[in-house]
């Protein structure tokens, strides 16, 4: 019986010590750092892409569109090997390139590009990218927002108007003011009664606030890293050997 407590005891402290332990490992400011540029990388690779398509799509009836799509697409094979190389770097997954295909001529290029199904992989996920990068900056600052404000509780205790208040009939409020920040999001819908609200005018009480924010940090980060394998899952699906293409 001895025998089996030590070992319930020492499955709870390992299950505590990975739980805690997600601040002190690297892996998760490597996954946070990919998540934070996912969206600005998203964006980027969203309006160059159908701005190209677009401009392409217009001068065809002049016949410059037709180089301007093939221009596009060599492009975009490049940008997806900058992917690769950021989920080998920050993620914690192996995206191995293709080897370069030898090509003879610019038309022997254009028909391996074309014909290349990684090209077309590549261009999917650029798109996706986008999506994939809006979901990370939702979780990552709105509920960062929401971490950051329960655990500032101390600093604007006794001020009802100042934390995370979910009340009304009509929406959910999320705001944080400070004399340099300004956080302010509404979410339509239908509530009736004060749910949650870090609002205290003890401070016995904000640091109770305090203290639960800085367990929702902890399950945020955890939050993040599974968000963060998703995305290295996808990315390993889509532009694993995978080349990019450039006229030799």
């Amino acid at each position: 019986m001895s025998g089996h407590g030590r070992t319930v005891d020492s499955r709870q402290s390992g299950g505590l010590r990975w739980f805690f332990g997600v601040v002190a490992r690297r892996q998760t400011y490597y996954n946070l750092a990919y998540l934070l540029l996912a969206f600005p990388l998203g964006l980027t690779y969203f309006v160059f892409l159908v701005a190209g398509f677009s401009l392409s799509l217009t001068l065809t009836v002049i016949l410059i569109g037709i180089p301007m799509v093939v221009l596009v697409l060599s492009v975009t094979t490049h940008l997806a090997a900058v992917e690769r190389s950021l989920a080998d770097s920050l993620l914690d997954v192996d995206v191995p390139a293709a080897e370069p295909e030898e090509t003879d001529g610019i038309v022997d290029w254009l028909k391996t590009m074309l014909l290349d199904v990684g090209t077309w992989k590549g261009l999917v996920y650029l798109f996706s990218k986008f999506v994939t990068g809006l979901v990370s900056f939702i979780v990552s600052v709105v509920f960062g927002a929401v971490v950051f404000a329960f655990v500032s509780a101390p600093f604007h205790y006794r001020d009802p108007t100042t934390g995370v208040h979910l009340s009304g009939t009509s929406s959910v409020g999320i705001d944080y003011q400070h004399d340099v920040w300004n956080v302010g999001i509404e979410v339509p819908l239908q509530l009736s009664g004060e749910l949650i609200s870090t609002y205290a005018d003890t401070l016995v009480g904000a640091l109770a606030f305090s203290v639960i924010g800085l367990l929702l940090a902890v399950v945020l980060l955890h939050v993040l890293n599974g968000i963060a394998w998703l995305y290295g899952k996808y990315t390993e699906l889509l532009l694993r050997d995978t080349r990019a293409h450039s006229p030799n």
